[in-house]
């Protein structure tokens, strides 16, 4: 079952956001490419998630799994994971909040993710949980300016990669992220009605998003 997003304040928070990540830090400035940035992890460990507020759900390593250096600019921040195993994902974000989430949606499955819509600047501390202490499954976390896509197991890698075989390109169209395809090498309802051929693999993420959730098609 699909729990809410939580987010809870820093105050008398047990889990050290401080402690040095098990799998380093990334440095991403806004329009970052590839997106999303994906990092492959072991998830799940020994402390409750419950430390970072009273509904957080599962077991955490006492150290974030990784730290996020992010550069907001005029897009979204979303962080998901993937695992074959129930995870749940817990974020200390740039403003001292805490935030949780177990299932972020019926088609995400038991996957988590959290999405910022006016994303602040700064540290952004991370960690991917399961549900059954010392149950350590493989997991991928997912940072993107884009919604998330977990797409049935293909999720595209950004410029240059592919989902089920297509290339997306980048995001230099001047009308990249206004949440239409401007690309017209798609068609369907999530299309915008003039598509100019200088657009063509220049709006990745909209484009991307949008054949994820099955409003457009490639011609």
């Amino acid at each position: 079952m699909a729990l809410p997003l939580l987010c809870f304040s820093a105050a008398a928070q047990a889990l050290d956001w401080q402690a040095t990540p098990t799998y380093g830090t990334v440095n991403l400035n806004s329009g970052f490419q590839p997106d999303p940035h994906v990092t492959s992890l072991t998830a799940g460990g020994s402390r409750s998630a419950s430390e970072a507020g009273p509904n957080c759900s599962g077991y955490v390593s006492g150290d974030p799994d990784l730290d996020l250096n992010y550069q907001a600019g005029q897009y979204q921040l979303s962080i998901y994971a993937k695992s074959q195993a129930d995870t749940t994902l817990v974020v200390f974000d740039a403003e001292g909040n805490w935030h949780c989430n177990d299932d972020f949606s019926t088609a995400a499955g038991t996957n988590p993710g959290i999405v910022w819509n006016n994303p602040p600047s700064g540290n952004y501390n991370i960690w991917v949980g399961t549900y059954q202490s010392g149950n350590l499954p493989e997991a991928e976390l997912y940072i993107s300016e884009a919604s998330p896509a977990w797409g049935g197991g293909n999720v595209s890698t950004g410029s240059g990669g592919s989902s089920h075989g297509i290339e997306w390109g980048d995001n230099t169209s001047q009308w990249a992220n206004d949440g239409e395809c401007d690309d017209p090498r798609f068609g369907g309802p999530g299309v915008h009605s003039i598509n100019l051929d200088e657009d063509r693999y220049h709006d990745a993420n909209d484009c991307r998003s949008l054949y994820e959730q099955g409003q457009i098609y490639l011609k």
